[in-house]
């Protein structure tokens, strides 16, 4: 067990909870574009930002402050800049790859957000097994922040704490605030990002648009001839012969 400085950073979707109300055949679907969504974002993270566990909808990170609390804060910011336009790509292409799906999940894809907290202090790192756990009050505090009063769907909620460091973002409408907790207040800063998503490429057919189509033929197969009855032997390659015509003949 080891008293470390850290900076935290948790990851969240927004609109999750809604997202899976609304599916109804569509849970398969629904957390596979949740583990892409979740994926990219924590390939764009770099050394010495470190995942420690995701959390649902959300993903847990941390990097050691050793020495200079300053650069490394302002590295993770750098970092954490750099979700936004990922997250919003890969919305892009799994809302194309994923047209000729109408199930709830399919459909609301779009409707998905990011939002990201930061905060910094001592934590306490605890390893069971081949677990490594994070713990503390500065854990349960990045935490909180989750709940919060903020209204928009994607935003930086950083600790006061955490714009000492790095002096926030200049260039990004900005939001002081006071969140409450119990008794308990917490002074953060709000940045709102601008849309930074790159000109997405599309292409006219991919493996991932076939695996959709196909699910969405055996989905429409079942629906006509009973609950009952599986689709199941239907080949995989099959599945991506239909969606192959089915593209020439859009």
């Amino acid at each position: 067990m080891q008293l470390k400085h850290a900076a935290l950073v948790l990851v969240d979707i927004s609109g999750y909870t809604q997202f899976l109300r609304k599916r109804n055949l569509t849970l398969l679907h629904a957390e596979e574009i949740i583990t892409q969504l979740l994926e990219v974002v924590i390939d764009a993270a770099e050394y010495p930002l470190t995942l420690n566990k995701l959390e649902g909808d959300a993903a847990f990170l941390y990097a050691l402050m050793n020495d200079d609390h300053e650069k490394v804060a302002k590295d993770i910011l750098k970092q954490t800049l750099a979700f936004f336009p990922a997250f919003e790509q890969k919305i892009a292409e799994l809302d194309q790859d994923t047209a000729y799906c109408d199930c709830d999940a399919c459909s609301n894809i779009s409707q998905l957000k990011l939002k990201a907290f930061l905060h910094h202090g001592e934590v306490v790192i605890k390893q069971i097994r081949q677990f490594e756990e994070l713990a503390g009050e500065e854990v349960i505090l990045i935490h909180r922040l989750l709940k919060n009063g903020v209204k928009a769907d994607e935003y930086i909620l950083m600790s006061d704490a955490f714009v000492e460091l790095t002096g926030g973002i200049p260039d990004l409408k900005r939001e002081k605030r006071k969140e409450k907790y119990g008794d308990d207040s917490v002074e953060v800063e709000v940045f709102y990002p601008k849309p930074q998503i790159p000109p997405l490429v599309l292409q006219s057919y991919t493996p991932r648009k076939a695996n959709m189509f196909g699910a969405q033929i055996k989905r429409l197969l079942a629906h006509s001839l009973g609950k009952h009855k599986s689709f199941k032997h239907i080949s995989h390659g099959k599945i991506k012969i239909f969606a192959y015509f089915r593209e020439m003949m859009g």
